[in-house]
């Protein structure tokens, strides 16, 4: 570890009341919760703008996202809204009506939020009209029981039996039986209705890739329906990027006190004594705090922790290090595509066929909106694709990696003009590419895992990393902390932090 006491002596200590590592939506919901209840906290973001993989960047004056693409989460019940409750503010959005179409086997999937309307949709495309209209109908009532009791168990998974007590309070006994889908899988329940065709059982594993980063078999349904339901909610863009959303995240933050400052890796933690913790940054600037909330993933901590606390989170890697890495694309082209067209798209590759070097079965696609000058020029559209991948490979390719990086995005290319409609007519005037080498040095995940901790029918719903640690006044939130993954699974989870460390305090 970094002699601490020797740098202090060199730097003055920045002191707050909260220190945030990394400014993901799950870190920034965090301190803005703590914000709002009168803290004052300093976010810590190694990158030069916020967000982490909920945010944008510019490349060769372009506008990309720098990992997530889709919006969701603002409906009643869900996370997204409840942060703009909490803070008193409306995030700047426009809502895509319908959000995707799914690209199988040459139809046009179109994945409509009335729900009648996409049940008639996967009746149209996979047959079988009792059976899709019970699943979907099952699926609909899961996801909705789900998001409602999430909203209320803050305290979840429970730690110790005043949080098992609290659970039992604030939930009511009907919403019990919805327990039993934690232990069924997706897969299980298509079984069940009827509807486990090969084709649905595609359809559903490339889906569920991109929610809960696992296949229909290994997804428990109480996960799974949320994830498979999501198109069925409010969909929403950011014109000009993500980025946006974080900015007026952190302009509120700012107007309270607290700030977000970019540029800012941390290299270390260490606990001093019950009081407080010393955070130092790759640029030598100390800063001290009573309460550390981590947003960045559970493997990165191994490497930043002191002798105390690095077991802890070295154990906890190996638990939990099966995780995906991705491969990227920022493309621009001509906008030569329909006017009605829906911006997000995902593109199945022909049946029994995986893409070279990465195994995935597709590709998915979010374009920017027509209009949107701040991403692209007029007559221009700029293109996020991406896919899932193993990651280990990639850091053994050696003096092969520049072809094989070269070799997926070429593959790429071929499949968008052959599947995404408009695209055959369309100049390319950009393409760049992106592995989980990339993730790791310019993201700083680890391994160049990204999107958490794969769903897993062998873990408990309870079984997940805890938000609180067995050091006092650490915690944590992200991706691979429960709730999990996308943008409405990690502010949850940053909100509900906020709640673990309020219980903290007060005891």
């Amino acid at each position: 570890m970094p002699d601490v006491s020797t740098a202090m002596k060199e730097k003055s200590v920045f002191e707050a009341d909260a220190i945030v590592i990394g400014s993901g939506m799950g870190g920034v919901s965090a301190a803005c919760m703590m914000t709002k209840h009168g803290m004052r906290v300093i976010v810590l973001e190694a990158a030069y703008v916020p967000g982490g993989c909920s945010s944008s960047y510019k490349r060769k004056g372009y506008v990309f996202e720098s990992g997530a693409t889709t919006l969701v989460g603002f409906d009643e019940h869900q996370p997204m809204q409840t942060l703009e409750r909490e803070l008193g503010i409306e995030i700047k959005k426009t809502e895509l009506n319908p959000s995707m179409i799914v690209h199988l086997d040459g139809r046009e999937i179109v994945r409509h939020k009335d729900r009648e309307a996409w049940i008639q949709e996967a009746i149209k495309h996979f047959g079988n009209p009792e059976g899709q209209r019970s699943f979907w109908n099952q699926a609909f009532q899961v996801a909705e029981t789900v998001w409602r009791v999430s909203g209320n168990n803050v305290f979840f998974p429970p730690k110790n039996i005043t949080d098992w007590m609290q659970l039992a309070l604030v939930n009511h006994p009907k919403d019990a039986p919805t327990l039993r889908f934690a232990f069924t899988s997706v897969l299980d329940e298509m079984k069940k209705h009827g509807v486990a065709t090969h084709e649905f059982i595609r359809f559903a594993d490339e889906q569920l890739m991109i929610t809960a980063q696992a296949a229909a078999k290994d997804t428990p349904f109480i996960f799974g329906a949320a994830g498979l339901t999501y198109t069925n909610y409010s969909n929403y863009y950011v014109y000009g990027g993500l980025l946006n959303m974080v900015e007026q995240l952190r302009a509120w933050m700012q107007e309270r006190g607290s700030e977000i400052k970019t540029r800012r890796k941390v290299v270390s933690v260490e606990k001093k004594g019950d009081e407080s913790y010393l955070v130092k940054t790759e640029n030598g600037e100390i800063y001290r705090a009573p309460i550390v909330v981590s947003n960045i993933p559970i493997w990165n901590l191994g490497e930043l922790t002191d002798d105390e606390m690095k077991p802890w989170f070295e154990e906890k890697s190996k638990r939990y290090e099966q995780a995906w890495g991705a491969f990227t694309m920022g493309v621009v082209c001509e906008d030569t595509f329909d006017e009605e067209m829906p911006l997000h798209h995902q593109l199945h590759l022909p049946k029994n066929e995986t893409m070279p070097l990465t195994g995935a079965g597709s590709v998915f696609v979010s374009m920017s909106a027509r209009g949107d000058i701040a991403r692209a020029p007029e007559g221009l559209r700029t293109l996020n694709v991406s896919c899932h991948t193993d990651t280990a490979h990639w850091f053994t390719m050696n003096g092969e990696y520049e072809a094989n990086k070269e070799k997926v995005q070429d593959f790429i290319l071929a499949h968008l003009k052959k599947t995404l409609p408009g695209m055959a007519d369309s100049e390319i005037k950009l393409a760049f590419s992106a592995t989980p080498i990339t993730w790791q040095n310019w993201v700083y995940r680890k391994d160049g895992r990204v999107g958490g901790i794969p769903q897993n029918m062998s873990r408990s719903v309870i079984d997940w990393p805890p938000a609180e640690t067995p050091f006092p006044g650490f915690f944590l939130c992200g991706d691979t902390i429960y709730p999990g993954q996308g943008i409405p699974g990690v502010t949850l989870g940053g909100i509900n932090v906020y709640y673990r460390i309020e219980k903290y305090l007060k005891n």
